[in-house]
């Protein structure tokens, strides 16, 4: 009975104290599980309202599409982009290296780089193709000479002073039938993914994108309710909407737009600000003569904004020792975790998981002297190389030269 009972409890602490970072790591695993679930599930749906509705789809009508009525072709781009960003994300998700997995990365953006300039070059081919469609109709519309210069003159049959060609009155703009509503171009459905895009790689890489993202999902939803809000008005008071909000270039922010990108740039400036720092300092000559290194006793590190305080750890090596992480992220859980190299083959030191903010004390076996690598599990970006050195006077320093 007592077994019984011991195994109840031991179940009962695994569902309310789960090994959450064994859960986070089966995370990516359970959306993939998720979307591939929806996915087959949408089929589904899809080919049960197919069979449904088989009876009701009108059929296709021979001929063109009526005047002023624009029906795009079909594009393989919209299909190929999201492949690209796919790439992208599981290269920084499943990286095999510091911090992300290059080649996968440099494929995806290469892939979403061609996918986005072909499908602009298509784009713009249709669009000058339908605007020279609608400037024939027009000229056809006024009649002849229509789209020749004012300047052109028509000589009188019996002398006289040459008379300009009367100018034709330009065609009245051709409106829906009452009670049907086309919205004019905005360009906010594009610009809000892009700043949902920044804070993406903020929460990866930096709290400064983060910011910078929700500043630029304000601007365009600033933007957005004053393209639709004017749209909405202008639609009440005529009963449609006037040519201004349909026309891309008087629509275009000029106010907004240059304040959004402004902030991109800001944004990336700071983020990539002391990565930039780093690299102007590695290139650096070393100094001639070797600087004594200063081995802490007690070494400690700490964690803030999803990063480490240092990317180099400096431990006493040839015995163990003490090490305080400080973590200051509420609630998010980090740890400490020591490597044999970068590759990762072998773990030497595993530190509890703890949710910030907190500090712990952990107790590090021996080192012998030499660099290795320390990660967070939890967040595998977070990461730096620990140079394991032998203390002045320590087991494996160099013996002291003795006095005179």
């Amino acid at each position: 009975m007592d077994n019984i009972v011991d195994q109840f409890f031991n179940f009962l602490e695994q569902v309310i104290l789960p090994n959450w970072s064994d859960l986070f790591g089966l995370l990516p695993w359970v959306l993939i599980a998720i979307v591939i679930v929806a996915f087959v599930y949408l089929v589904w749906m899809w080919r049960r309202a197919g069979t449904r509705n088989r009876s009701r789809v009108p059929r296709p009508v021979s001929g063109s599409a009526p005047a002023d009525v624009h029906l795009p072709g079909p594009s393989r781009w919209p299909f190929l982009v999201p492949i690209g960003a796919a790439m992208l994300l599981f290269a920084i998700v499943l990286p095999d290296s510091d911090p992300f997995n290059f080649w996968l990365f440099v494929v995806g953006l290469i892939w979403t780089i061609i996918a986005l300039l072909g499908w602009l070059i298509e784009a713009s081919r249709e669009w000058r193709a339908t605007a020279a469609q609608e400037l024939a109709a027009e000229h056809a519309a006024l009649g002849p000479g229509a789209g020749m210069n004012a300047a052109v003159a028509v000589m009188p049959a019996h002398g006289g002073a040459v008379q300009p060609a009367a100018q034709a009155e330009p065609a009245a703009p051709v409106e829906p039938p009452e009670g049907v509503h086309l919205p004019g171009p905005s360009p906010w459905p594009f610009f809000a993914p892009i700043s949902m895009a920044v804070v993406l790689y903020g929460v990866i890489f930096s709290s400064v994108l983060i910011v910078g993202g929700l500043i630029l999902a304000l601007i365009s939803m600033v933007g957005w309710y004053l393209d639709a809000g004017h749209e909405w008005r202008t639609t009440d008071e005529f009963g449609h909407a006037i040519p201004e909000t349909r026309d891309p270039v008087r629509v275009w922010p000029r106010r907004l737009v240059p304040v959004y990108f402004s902030v991109i740039v800001i944004c990336f400036a700071l983020a990539l600000g002391p990565l930039f720092q780093n690299w102007l300092n590695s290139m650096t000559p070393a100094a001639a003569t070797p600087t004594p290194v200063n081995v802490p006793a007690v070494p400690k590190i700490s964690a803030q904004n999803i990063a480490f305080d240092t990317r180099t750890l400096i431990v006493p090596a040839n015995r163990p020792f003490d090490l305080v992480f400080d973590n200051n992220d509420a609630g998010v859980p980090h740890n400490v975790q020591i490597d044999s190299s970068p590759a990762r083959e072998q773990t030497l030191f595993d530190g509890e998981v703890v949710d910030g903010v907190i500090s712990i004390t952990y107790h590090v076996p021996e080192l012998a002297p030499g660099e290795y690598y320390f990660l967070c599990k939890i967040h595998p970006n977070m990461n730096g190389l620990v140079e394991a050195i032998p203390e002045p006077g320590g087991p494996g320093s160099a013996p002291q030269p003795s006095a005179p």
